[in-house]
């Protein structure tokens, strides 16, 4: 009912307004009154502006009365064939979701083909389509850029670089469509409150030792690590994709590899977001992308 009664109202409150300036229009050319003072002679107003210009002394031309008559044609024509009177749709029944619907019908019809060959295509012949990869590197450039930079060499010590081997979350190509399809979330618990200074220090420097490629077996702080970091990274430090546990093992490290960055990093965790594009994307561009991306690295 709520509905009902505004769409009436601004039905209404439409008709009166132009009902109201058709009248005034009238009225300030043809009313009796106009036409009686019209015909006096020398009719004016007392009131004076600018030294010798007075009200009354010229009347609006004809053709203003011919350009308001014309307009309220038009917006009358209008409100007949469009949408305007609330709910009323118009002779033509023209809407926003039949405007849509039709542009994506002619989109399906000229571009579905094309998309479906796109689909079925391998990764290897994409890869191989320049003219293809230039449509990746666009969709790449519009999506992605922003984050992992327009050379896919992340920045910030905030957004991985895209070019490397080491993918956190898995590097094959499965993985990286599930990435973009769903987003990932960095689930790196902080250890302050649970480890002392000291602990804080001797876990820095395990990790430092394991980025060298250095035994850490008989280091003191090696069963802490074992029963609380090791399931995400692992035993060895060779991290496990499947929980998003980085290797520790290389010197790449996300956000920063310097001592005060992974120190920072185990007191205090990490929460990077990649978000999900399956809303953004259709099937044929997340593969364009994965195509692109996994043709780039190294």
């Amino acid at each position: 009912m709520p509905f009902e009664f505004w769409s009436w109202w601004i039905a209404i409150l439409t008709l009166t307004s132009l009902f109201g300036l058709g009248w005034v229009t009238y009225s300030a050319y043809f009313s009796p009154d106009k036409r009686a003072k019209a015909d006096e002679e020398g009719a004016q107003s007392d009131t004076v502006w600018d030294q010798n210009l007075r009200e009354g002394g010229r009347p609006a031309p004809i053709w203003w009365f011919w350009l308001l008559l014309s307009l309220l044609i038009a917006s009358v024509v209008y409100l007949m064939l469009y949408p305007g009177l609330g709910v009323f749709q118009g002779a033509l029944n023209w809407s926003t979701d039949h405007r849509l619907a039709n542009r994506m019908m002619a989109y399906e019809m000229t571009f579905g083909p094309k998309r479906a060959e796109v689909l079925a295509m391998n990764y290897t012949k994409l890869q191989a389509d320049e003219d293809l990869m230039k449509i990746a590197e666009r969709l790449f450039g519009e999506h992605c850029a922003a984050c992992h930079g327009m050379d896919a060499q992340g920045q910030a010590n905030r957004f991985p670089s895209l070019t490397d081997s080491e993918w956190i979350w898995g590097g094959t190509i499965g993985d990286i469509d599930k990435t973009i399809r769903e987003g990932r979330t960095a689930n790196m618990a902080g250890w302050a409150n649970s480890f002392s200074e000291d602990e804080l220090s001797l876990m820095t420097d395990l990790v430092l030792d394991m980025n060298r490629g250095e035994s850490v077996e008989d280091l003191p702080i090696k069963p802490l690590y074992d029963a609380v970091c090791a399931t995400c990274h692992q035993a060895d430090g060779t991290g496990n994709p499947l929980l998003g546990g980085p290797d520790l093992t290389n010197d790449i490290h996300l956000y920063g590899s310097d001592r005060a960055s992974i120190k920072y990093t185990i007191a205090v965790g990490r929460n990077g977001e990649m978000p999900a594009f399956n809303t953004l994307l259709d099937d044929t561009e997340i593969k364009l992308l994965v195509a692109w991306i996994t043709k780039n690295r190294e």
